[in-house]
């Protein structure tokens, strides 16, 4: 299956140690919440996947320059193969049209 790549913005905030994640493109401002860094920004990768790889037409990404970033938060481009999250129907599921 090829690549179908697409970048989005993730916002991390940092709060007592964890990370409340706000991903402002998808279901009306997404928000999740990490124990780490590097945890919250795989979370925001397998909602950005799951999430936008069942829509037909994808939301337009936020540019950067119209984020109101609070202070301490921080920006992340999230990259996301949507193929790797489309799933083929098997052999022994019928599709229906």
């Amino acid at each position: 299956m090829q690549a179908q790549l697409v970048t989005y913005p993730v916002i991390l905030h940092p709060d007592n140690g964890e990370y409340n994640v706000e991903i402002p493109d998808i279901n009306d401002d997404t928000w999740i919440r990490g124990t780490s860094a590097p945890q919250a920004l795989i979370m925001a990768h397998d909602i950005l996947g799951k999430t936008l790889a069942r829509l037909e037409t994808l939301p337009t990404p936020t540019p950067t320059t119209q984020l109101n970033l609070p202070h301490q938060a921080i920006l992340h481009l999230v990259t996301v193969d949507l193929a790797a999250f489309r799933v083929a129907p098997s052999d022994h599921e019928h599709v229906y049209s």
